[in-house]
């Protein structure tokens, strides 16, 4: 009887192991890299800061730029001419009074300046939201041309952009264009858009020529 029980167990304990066996054997065997490509997100489009890509849709037929330029990925520091938003910013304030035009721009040899008043139309809420999107975007932001549609391959004319800055009720943006094109020439303006009656219109400030 002993005999007949230690028999049965080493019938049972074999088919165990050979489950075991079969079971691991089918792990093994699938192709994990098919899972991983079954739940890949690559097919997936970019919907990240996609308010300014629609925004920039806006821009290019509103100002007219040129699809077949070239353009330049990495975006402009500052959306005037200074390079210093905060005090760029500060003079379109509301409660700023008005002030005489300053041509002094720094060293930018052989290049004619031309200033034109803009509204005073910004809060200092509005100042502190455009500045926190600078600060936040600026450092990684690169432009994805495949959601704007520029010509890459022409580097004879392109364009820089700087980020459109928002303001806090996003009915007004300000923005740096750069029109370039080789042997240091070109033309350049910093554009205030605003939103009336549900349509964005545009003035240009600071404009310049190489």
């Amino acid at each position: 009887m002993r005999n007949i029980k230690l028999y049965f167990l080493l019938i049972a304990f074999g088919c165990t192991q050979s489950n075991r066996s079969s079971n691991h054997e089918l792990v093994a065997g699938l192709d994990t890299s098919t899972i991983k490509t079954s739940t890949s997100t690559a097919n997936i489009p970019d919907t990240s800061n996609q308010y300014i890509y629609d925004f920039m849709k806006i821009v290019i037929r509103e100002q007219k730029l040129n699809l077949t330029y070239g353009l330049t990925i990495e975006p402009e520091s500052g959306c005037d001419l200074s390079g210093d938003d905060y005090s760029f910013l500060k003079t379109l304030l509301i409660e700023t009074k008005k002030q005489e035009n300053n041509t002094d721009t720094g060293d930018w040899r052989k290049m004619t300046v031309s200033i034109f008043e803009m509204p005073k139309c910004l809060t200092h809420a509005d100042i502190k939201s455009m500045l926190g999107q600078k600060s936040k975007l600026l450092p990684i932001f690169k432009w994805d041309n495949s959601r704007l549609g520029f010509d890459l391959t022409n580097n004879k004319n392109w364009y820089c952009f700087s980020i459109p800055l928002f303001s806090a009720d996003k009915k007004k943006a300000v923005m740096m264009i750069r029109d370039l094109c080789q042997g240091l020439c070109g033309t350049g303006w910093t554009v205030l858009f605003r939103k009336e009656q549900n349509k964005w219109v545009s003035q240009t400030g600071g404009q310049w020529i190489h």
